[in-house]
């Protein structure tokens, strides 16, 4: 064997040696963490994934709430809070099971409300300052579409439909009693 085939032979032997060391290095911290992990793991496998609670309260870092998620009274809820510590949104589901979507004011009064199921296959209702209903939109059991509009002490006193087929119809109310005075067709 030559000098240029022996140091030939001295390079491969020098990678195969940074190799094998390499994949031994590999292998025992595969080892290593695997008897590390092998515990917690199996531990985690055995316990439950369910967490039971009445209630859930999530905090900011200044320990002010921002989110609750409870089930007083049977009825679940998830509530969004502002930066004054008021409720401004909320999610719950009410009496009959109708799910309900509320956006409040800085108050606390509802403004706006979204429910599917309750007096109507789907309505959005729109509430004044104090919280009074000035403008319904719905969609009826029958699938017809209204338009309700309320006075300030809630009462209607204009209210428009289409009708199956395409019909419009149109309802004025008298203030004071709260008939029909006006209808069209």
């Amino acid at each position: 064997m030559n000098a240029a085939e022996e140091q030939a032979l001295r390079a491969r032997l020098l990678r195969l040696e940074r190799r094998l060391a390499s994949l031994s290095g590999v292998w025992v911290l595969t080892l290593v963490l695997a008897l590390l992990w092998g515990p917690w793991t199996a531990r985690a496998a055995t316990q439950s994934q369910l967490v039971r609670t009445p209630a859930l309260e999530i905090v900011d870092a200044g320990g002010r709430t921002r989110a609750t998620l409870d089930a007083v009274n049977g009825k679940p809820s998830l509530w969004l809070y502002g930066d004054d510590g008021g409720r401004r949104a909320g999610l719950t589901v009410g009496t009959g099971g109708v799910p309900e979507l509320a956006l409040l004011d800085p108050q606390g009064r509802q403004r706006i409300l979204l429910r599917v199921g309750f007096e109507r296959a789907a309505e959005i209702r729109i509430a004044d300052g104090r919280g009074r209903p000035r403008l319904g939109l719905w969609i009826g059991y029958d699938d017809e579409p209204g338009v309700w509009l309320f006075d300030e002490l809630a009462r209607p006193r204009i209210g428009m439909k289409v009708l199956t087929g395409g019909v419009p119809r149109l309802w004025l109310f008298e203030e004071s009693t709260g008939r029909v005075t006006f209808t069209a067709p």
